[in-house]
């Protein structure tokens, strides 16, 4: 299953600031979006609270993101270090 991909202002510019430190990271991390989007891998997890918030793990980075209804839009609303992630 593939899903469309938005970023919001605030993932695209974490993306940014993460390639600017460690442009390694950040390929990485792109990658696994990409992953997580066109075939579901990936360490996905829902969030308690009710907030229909998902995270995706890649090592000590987390990807925040929602669903549509249907789950064939993936909203990515941050891009985090794993100790401010979850503030």
């Amino acid at each position: 299953m593939s899903r469309r991909l938005e970023f919001g202002r605030r993932a695209l510019a974490d993306l940014r600031a993460l390639a600017n430190r460690d442009r390694r990271a950040a390929d990485r991390v792109g990658a696994a979006i990409v992953a997580c989007a066109e075939g579901n891998q990936g360490d996905v997890r829902k969030l308690a609270g009710g907030s229909g918030l998902y995270r995706l793990r890649i090592g000590d980075w987390r990807v925040l993101f929602t669903l549509d209804d249907e789950g064939r839009t993936m909203a990515i609303s941050r891009v985090l270090d794993r100790r401010d992630a979850y503030r």
